[in-house]
């Protein structure tokens, strides 16, 4: 198996999960880009850095969603998001998730198995 070296920016409001789903993320042998608690932060940020893949909360600090911050990095830049919340079962959500593209919804709290199979199918997706 190939070892993952792709580089993860992690976009979080609550300081302890970005900390944890950082450590998780460089645990699987990823690389963390750089983290952010804002939308409007993880914009620019995102645009500067250029990961390989996002993993973006749905609910932020400011006044963008984790939703409006992707689709604004989305018109500059194609690159997949996972995006992670604790509404999972929001069906109106699912369906402008599944309208972006080489883009997944996970359940809060990320199991490890789904987190490495959500980064290597997006990124996967990203190659072709």
């Amino acid at each position: 198996m190939e070892a993952p070296s792709a580089h993860v920016f992690i976009v979080e409001d609550d300081q302890l999960l970005a900390t944890a789903l950082s450590a998780q993320v460089e645990t699987l042998g990823y690389r963390v880009a750089g983290t952010a608690n804002t939308g409007e932060e993880a914009v620019r940020a995102v645009l500067q850095s250029r990961p390989q893949v996002v993993i973006m909360d749905m609910r932020l600090a400011g006044w963008m969603t984790g939703l409006d911050a992707a689709k604004s990095i989305r018109r500059d830049l194609e690159v997949p998001i996972i995006f992670y919340t604790a509404h999972g079962g929001d069906s109106v959500l699912k369906h402008e998730v599944a309208c972006m593209g080489n883009a997944q919804l996970l359940q809060k709290p990320v199991q490890e198995q789904t987190l490495i199979a959500a980064l290597t199918g997006v990124l996967r997706w990203a190659k072709r």
